[in-house]
C-alpha cells in the first residue's frame, strides 16, 4: 500500500491518536483512511443530482479567530445568491462562535459549498443536512 504523508496541527494528530486507541483502531492511519474513504463516499452519492436541495449547514469554532470570520465573509460573499439564511451567534462566556446557513440551489452546489465551509480551517467543525425541495413540495419537481 503506498504511504501518504500529510500535515496537521499537533492537537489534531493527538485527537486521532486518542480517538483510534479509543475506539480499537490499529493507528491513526486507519482512522485516516477510514475518514477519507466516508468522505470520498459522501461525495458519491448521485441521489440528488440534479435536483434543487435545501441545506442547513453549522460551523462552530473558536471565539475571536478574525481570519476564520473574514473567511465565512468571503463564503457569504461568493455564495450569496443560494444563501437564504445566516446567522452568526457566540456562546456564552466566550466558549466559541456558531456560523449557521441555511442555503438553497443545484445539489452540487450545495457540495460545493459545503466543502469549500469545510476547508476554512481544520479546527472549524461542520455539520449539515439536506433535503431535495421536491420532497417539501410533492407536487413541484425540483424547479
Amino acid at each position: 500500500m503506498p504511504i501518504v504523508s500529510s500535515s496537521m496541527a499537533e492537537q489534531l494528530r493527538d485527537d486521532l491518536d486518542t480517538f483510534a486507541e479509543e475506539h480499537g483502531y490499529s493507528g491513526r492511519s486507519e482512522v485516516i483512511r477510514e475518514a477519507c474513504q466516508s468522505l470520498l463516499e459522501e461525495y458519491r452519492e448521485t441521489e440528488y443530482e440534479g435536483r434543487t436541495v435545501v441545506a442547513t449547514v453549522t460551523a462552530v469554532f473558536g471565539y475571536d479567530e478574525p481570519e476564520i470570520e473574514g473567511t465565512m465573509m468571503d463564503i457569504r460573499h461568493e455564495f450569496e445568491g443560494s444563501i437564504r439564511s445566516n446567522s452568526h451567534n457566540c456562546l456564552e462566556d466566550n466558549a466559541g462562535c456558531v456560523e449557521t446557513f441555511v442555503i438553497e440551489g443545484d445539489y452540487e452546489d450545495i457540495l460545493r459549498f459545503i466543502g469549500t465551509v469545510r476547508g476554512t480551517d481544520e479546527s472549524v467543525s461542520v455539520e449539515y443536512a439536506v433535503v431535495p425541495v421536491d420532497m417539501m413540495h410533492p407536487g413541484r419537481n425540483g424547479q
